[in-house]
C-alpha cells in the first residue's frame, strides 16, 4: 500500500496510516487482523512524495505531485505574465474575477451569486467577468510589473510533473507531467526497486484522491487482450472494494493515464494493482449524478453539479468549503473579487469531519484483498519405513488462499514470479535415492480459480494440492521395529520438509524418525 504520490491527495497519507494503526490495535475486536498479522506482509509507503506533500501543506501552493519544475526550461526562469500567488494573504490560491462587459466570459448565476455560469450570446447586459487564478503579472526576471497591458500571458503553475505518469508500462513523454523518461524521478525509481526486489507482493493497493472510484488497469491495452481468467479475478477483488466503499470500480483504457504504477504492477509484475480515489464530493453531493468518472459531462450538468455542490456545502459545511467572492484592490487590475472553493479542504481532499470515515471504509477493502493472497501449506507427512536404513518419505501440500500462488496468468506469462518447491534438508548420513531433494512442483491454485459455473454444471475442483515422495536411505537401522522406527531412539534421525512459494509464503515442518 502506498499513498500521497501526488502532493495534494495527502488523503492517501492518512488512510495508510489509519491501516497501520488498525492493524497493530484492532487484533481483539476483527479477527481478520490477528490472521493477517500471522500470515501475511504488508509494506506500508504512507507518502511516496514528501517533498510535494510538505510544500502543498505548509504554503498556498496547489502543485501536481514533485516540487522539481518541469518542463526542464522552468528551472532557469518563470516566463512572464499572469503567475498563481496569495495576493490578499489569506493562505490560500483561489481565484480571482475582473470585471470587463465587453469581453469577460462568464456571468454571475442568478440563483446563487457565488456561482459562475458561461456568457451566453444573447446575454447583452452586464456585468461579465474574466475568471483567473489568484495571482500577479510578473516579468521574465520576476520582478512585478508596475504597468499590465492587456493582453497577458497566464503562466502555468510550474510543478508541472507527474510521477504517476512517470512508469514505464505506456509511458508516453507526450503525456502531460510525463517526465523526460521513464523512471527519471527518484521517487518513482524508489518504488519500482523495491516492488521488484520483493517478488513475494501479490497485490497493490495506491491511495489516491479524488473521485470515489477504484481505477485498475490497464490505460492503454483493452481487457480483450488479457487473459479472461485475470479479468475474472480482477473483478472479483474489486467488487468487495465497492461492497466496502461503495466506488465503482473502473478500467480506464481509452483515457490518458499512461505511464501509471498499477499498469506497471500488473503489466510488468503479475500484481493484482488498484487505485481507489478516496473522497467522494459528487456522490455525496449529488449522487444521482455520480457517472462513469472518465467521461466527458455536458456543460449543463456540470452547472447542475455545482448548484448541487454548493447547496451540499451549505447543509453539511455550513458554507465553509466556498470562500465568498471579496472585493480586493489588486496592485495591477484594481478592484478585483478573491474566492471560491478551498479546493485543500474541501474538495481534493475531505473536510476533517469526513476524514475517519473515508479511511474505515478504505483499509476495508485493503485487509479484504490481503485475505485473498494464497497461503501455503505443508498439510502431511507420512513417513515409513521400507527396509534396514531406508524409508518413505510423502509430503502434501497445499494452497489454503483465494489466489494462485502465481497470483495471475500474466505473472506466468511475464515470468514474474519463480515456480513453488518443495525442498528435503536432511541430516548427515542420508540422502535421497530416487532424485532430488529439491523438487519443483510448478504452482498452486487457489480456491477462487474453481468457482465457475454455468447453470447447474460447476467448475471441477481447483489444482491446489502437490504430493511429493522421495526414498532415503542411509540411516542405519535406525530402531527399525515392525516396518516403523522405534519410538526413543536417541540415534534417530531429524529431517527438515521446506515449502518454498515466493507468494504464498514459506513454511517450514521438522520430524524425527523416531516418531513415526
Amino acid at each position: 500500500m502506498d499513498g500521497n504520490i501526488h502532493a495534494g491527495e495527502v488523503t492517501g497519507s492518512i488512510t495508510a496510516l489509519y491501516l497501520i494503526n488498525y492493524l497493530l490495535t484492532a487484533g481483539d475486536k476483527d479477527p481478520r487482523v490477528k490472521r493477517l498479522l500471522e500470515t501475511r506482509t504488508f509494506y506500508i509507503l504512507p507518502r511516496v512524495n514528501p517533498d510535494g506533500a510538505e510544500k502543498y501543506l505548509t504554503t498556498p501552493v496547489l502543485l501536481r505531485s514533485s516540487v522539481r519544475p518541469y518542463p526542464e526550461m522552468r528551472k532557469d526562469e518563470d516566463p512572464p505574465g499572469l503567475q498563481p500567488e496569495d495576493v490578499d494573504g489569506d493562505g490560500r490560491i483561489l481565484k480571482m474575477l475582473i470585471r470587463d462587459d465587453q469581453r469577460g466570459a462568464w456571468r454571475v448565476d442568478r440563483t446563487d451569486d457565488r456561482l459562475m455560469l458561461p456568457r451566453r450570446p444573447r446575454d447583452l447586459e452586464g456585468p461579465f467577468y474574466h475568471i483567473f487564478t489568484e495571482g500577479l503579472v510578473r516579468d521574465h526576471d520576476g520582478r512585478l510589473k508596475e504597468r499590465v497591458e492587456w493582453p497577458f500571458d497566464v503562466v502555468p503553475n510550474p510543478y508541472g510533473l507527474d510521477l504517476n505518469r512517470n512508469f514505464p508500462a505506456g509511458y508516453n513523454p507526450l503525456t502531460s507531467g510525463a517526465g523526460p523518461f521513464p523512471l527519471s524521478e527518484p521517487e518513482t525509481r524508489a518504488q519500482v526497486e523495491f516492488i521488484n526486489s520483493h517478488p513475494n507482493i501479490g497485490i497493490a493497493i495506491l491511495y489516491h484522491t479524488t473521485g470515489g472510484v477504484i481505477f485498475r488497469p490497464h490505460s492503454t491495452i483493452p481487457d480483450k487482450d488479457f487473459d479472461k481468467g485475470d479479468i475474472a479475478l480482477y473483478e472479483a477483488l474489486g467488487k468487495m472494494g465497492t461492497e466496502a466503499t461503495g466506488y465503482p470500480v473502473v478500467c480506464c483504457y481509452g483515457d490518458i493515464w499512461s505511464g501509471v504504477l498499477d499498469d506497471w504492477c500488473f503489466e510488468h509484475k503479475g500484481i493484482f494493482a488498484f487505485t481507489p480515489e478516496l473522497w467522494d464530493a459528487i456522490g455525496r453531493a449529488a449522487p444521482d449524478m455520480k457517472g462513469n468518472p472518465v467521461a466527458t459531462m455536458s456543460e449543463e450538468n456540470r452547472q447542475k453539479l455545482e448548484f448541487k455542490t454548493m447547496q451540499w456545502n451549505d447543509r453539511e459545511l455550513a458554507g465553509k468549503g466556498f470562500i465568498r467572492w471579496q472585493a480586493f484592490e489588486h496592485p495591477q487590475f484594481g478592484e478585483v473579487e478573491i474566492g471560491g472553493w478551498d479546493i485543500k479542504t474541501c474538495r481534493q481532499n475531505p473536510p476533517t469531519n469526513f476524514l475517519e470515515q473515508e479511511c474505515h471504509k478504505n483499509i476495508q477493502f485493503s485487509l479484504d484483498n490481503a485475505l485473498s493472497l494464497p497461503e501455503a501449506h505443508i498439510d502431511e507427512i507420512d513417513v515409513t519405513a521400507v527396509g534396514k536404513g531406508a524409508y518413505r518419505v510423502s509430503v502434501l501440500v497445499s494452497n489454503h488462499g483465494y489466489l494462485s500462488t502465481n497470483i495471475s496468468k500474466q505473472a506466468l506469462k511475464m515470468k514474474g514470479v519463480r515456480p513453488d518447491r518443495l525442498v528435503l534438508n536432511l541430516p548427515e548420513g542420508l540422502e535421497v535415492a530416487n532424485g532430488d531433494e529439491k523438487a519443483e512442483i510448478g504452482f498452486l491454485q487457489g480456491y477462487g480459480g474453481s468457482q465457475g459455473r454455468w447453470f447447474y454444471y460447476y467448475q471441477p475442483p481447483a489444482k491446489s494440492m502437490r504430493r511429493v515422495t522421495w526414498t532415503v536411505t542411509g540411516g542405519g537401522d535406525a530402531g527399525v521395529e515392525g516396518g516403523k522406527p522405534a519410538k526413543g531412539r536417541k540415534d534417530a534421525k531429524e529431517i527438515e520438509v521446506v515449502l518454498e512459494s515466493q507468494r504464498g509464503g514459506t513454511v517450514r515442518r521438522k520430524v524425527s524418525l523416531a516418531d513415526y
